[in-house]
């Protein structure tokens, strides 16, 4: 795209997908990244990553709607729908065939992934389900003092695994009320997609000081 920067952003602000000639498709825009992102052109990888990453936090929104993520799994819309762009996210960066994906059909990709992240949750609120059952058995059944002692020692059971996620959930909600969300995504893509840091500063439009 032979545009400077402020008529590209203008262009990729562009919506309508069904009237508009001069709407980008959601694949070019990705593909369009990647080859920023192979040049190391820090300018032009702010520029795509940020207006893909609002193409893909409304897809996601959407699609946690339409399929009870929320507030069938997760509890928080918002807290739902980063969760689900940034597994996206990390899968494009970290598997070249999803990538390649992607910039052939997006959508398609996206429905594959998004359908599999939901069973994901399904799985895991089973599985931690069934242990509260297995919990409630148990407290039915005389305990020795000897297994009383083995089940302290036990650094994963189901009590303090559930503890653990609490944390984790009270930890991600403190962080999405103090950031805003590009500071939240940009997060998500340094800890969990594995940006470099010059990366993130092109997607925040910052200079990143040297020692």
């Amino acid at each position: 795209m032979a545009l400077d920067d402020r008529s590209l952003r203008a262009r990729l602000a562009r919506t309508d997908w069904e009237r508009d000639p001069l709407f980008v498709a959601d694949e070019r825009v990705f593909s369009q990244f990647r080859r920023a992102r192979a040049k190391g052109d820090a300018a032009r990888i702010g520029l795509f990553a940020e207006a893909f990453n609002e193409r893909l936090l409304e897809r996601s929104r959407k699609f946690v709607l339409r399929a009870h993520i929320f507030p069938g799994l997760i509890d928080d819309l918002k807290r739902a729908t980063h969760e689900l762009a940034s597994c996206i996210w990390d899968q494009l960066l970290s598997n070249a065939n999803d990538a390649a994906h992607a910039e052939k059909a997006f959508g398609q990709f996206f429905e594959r992934r998004a359908i599999s992240f939901q069973r994901t949750l399904l799985q895991k609120n089973r599985k931690l389900q069934s242990s509260l059952d297995a919990d409630e058995d148990d407290e039915d059944e005389a305990v020795s003092a000897t297994d009383y002692l083995e089940e302290l020692q036990d650094h994963n059971t189901p009590d303090l695994l559930a503890a653990r996620q609490q944390a984790f959930e009270r930890a991600n909600n403190r962080l999405l009320e103090v950031l805003t969300e590009k500071e939240y995504t940009t997060f998500t893509l340094l800890y969990v997609a594995d940006w470099q840091v010059q990366e993130v500063a092109a997607a925040l439009k910052v200079t990143v000081k040297s020692g």
